[in-house]
């Protein structure tokens, strides 16, 4: 008796699986999404045309969508820096005559530029700047003709704008380094093989010590001057 129900239950069930199948097809014998949104996703994109426009370009009430809309001119993101020389020999000329790092030297950041290094420029251009990474020893590569060494004539300008582009086989690392990594990067290279150190502006630290000697000065006039009129 119960293997004859259980034989019926499970009867009940197929038919009911294949009912659920076949009356649920969409137009078209389609059958029906579950979840949608677990692949397809629901997330709108901007600047994409999701059927929105269909081809009415100059008509206000299609353009007008929030997929459509473009940027302000002259907008950037958020955090971006831009950098006003070209990608040409006068573009990497003129930085180089007019560029300066921003950055202050200092212990911290030449080990940031170092760690960089070893992240970015070592396979290329070696441990010791020599240009005799493993790509180079494998021959990946060329031997890369710059050699960052003391007495190579090579402007901060320069360097920043060879990193920012790239330059001869070497690609642009803009997308892999921001301006700040850049500039530590050239202060290490600098620094490092080419034992071009630059000199710590003391100017700011000297007025500043100026100041606090001026105002203890000052306290002990006024302190003798009491003391004076109190006897």
């Amino acid at each position: 008796m119960k293997r004859k129900y259980l034989n019926r239950l499970s009867k009940l069930a197929i038919v009911a699986a294949v009912i659920s199948i076949t009356s649920c097809q969409e137009e078209g014998g389609l059958a029906p999404e579950y979840m949608p949104d677990m692949y397809r996703s629901p997330a709108v994109e901007p600047y994409v045309d999701y059927g929105e426009l269909r081809g009415n370009y100059s008509d206000a009430k299609y353009t007008d969508k929030m997929t459509a809309r473009q940027s302000v001119e002259g907008t950037i993101p958020r955090g971006f820096q831009p950098y006003g020389y070209e990608n040409t020999p006068e573009g990497y000329q003129l930085a180089g005559q007019n560029l300066k790092n921003p950055m202050a030297y200092s212990e911290d950041v030449v080990k940031d530029g170092e760690e960089l290094y070893g992240m970015m420029c070592v396979h290329c251009h070696g441990k010791t700047g020599q240009g005799d990474g493993t790509l180079v020893e494998r021959g990946k590569f060329p031997p890369i003709p710059t050699k960052f060494a003391p007495g190579l004539v090579k402007t901060e300008g320069e360097m920043f704008h060879t990193i920012t582009y790239g330059k001869g086989l070497m690609g642009s690392h803009a997308s892999q380094l921001n301006q700040e990594e850049r500039w530590k990067l050239v202060h290490f290279i600098r620094a490092k093989f080419m034992e071009e150190v630059p000199a710590i502006d003391t100017t700011a630290a000297v007025a500043v010590v100026e100041e606090v000697v001026a105002e203890v000065v000052e306290a002990t006039e006024e302190v003798k001057e009491t003391e004076a009129h109190g006897h």
